[in-house]
């Protein structure tokens, strides 16, 4: 009970300032009794790291990363949610993409929530990472085979609390902030994510990270 009010407490500090959208969330979820703390959890976090960013006061730490552990230990960290959906969980790093110059711990933030909500979205078949070179850029893309998303919606996908709008949320649990968090982060770091998706045969979402800094 101690938790649960400590829970509730942080997360009205949190959402302060954040569209009144998500009192409704909140309000929901703290409905459904005691397991709905761990969304509860998920929610602040999120909302500190929206907050921060519109701020500008959250920085990213750029330095040499090695691509490869990186996408591994994301792989790793969600291969049980896989496992227990029965979903083919693939990694594929091309060669020569090597190092990249990034946040490590942003770069790992980006690919769970891609790596988390395509498992989500996916009732069967299979999730898959590739690690490819575009010229001066690694691009990593996380390819589902889930339910897909509407052309209407795609642009609008990484604007805050769209996941809520759109009335996915009715059978996914979801902050609908990921996505904008992720967009922002790797803007900082220098990249772009992009979606490429179709309506019953999964989706794409990949972003890029440059290989090497620029005059060096």
């Amino acid at each position: 009970r101690t938790h649960g009010t400590r829970v509730h407490g942080c997360a009205g500090e949190s959402e302060q300032g954040v569209s009144g959208r998500l009192n409704t969330w909140r309000n929901n979820h703290l409905a459904m009794g005691p397991g709905s703390e761990e969304h509860l959890l998920a929610l602040i976090n999120d909302v500190r790291d929206i907050s921060k960013l519109a701020a500008g006061q959250l920085n990213v730490a750029a330095s040499p990363v090695e691509s490869r552990p990186l996408s591994e230990k994301a792989v790793r960290t969600v291969r049980p949610l896989a496992d227990g959906k029965t979903l083919s969980l693939d990694l594929e790093i091309a060669p020569e993409a090597g190092t990249v110059i990034a946040d490590s711990r942003r770069v790992e933030q980006v690919l769970l929530n891609l790596l988390s909500n395509a498992i989500k979205f996916t009732e069967q078949g299979s999730v898959r990472v590739r690690c490819t070179v575009e010229g001066p850029w690694v691009r990593i893309g996380v390819t589902d085979t889930g339910i897909g998303i509407e052309k209407e919606y795609r642009e609008r996908l990484f604007k805050p609390f769209t996941q809520i709008e759109t009335g996915l949320a009715r059978k996914y649990e979801g902050t609908g902030l990921g996505l904008s968090i992720s967009k922002r982060l790797v803007t900082l770091m220098g990249g772009e994510i992009t979606v490429e998706s179709e309506p019953g045969r999964g989706s794409t979402f990949s972003f890029t990270l440059p290989r090497e800094r620029s005059g060096s």
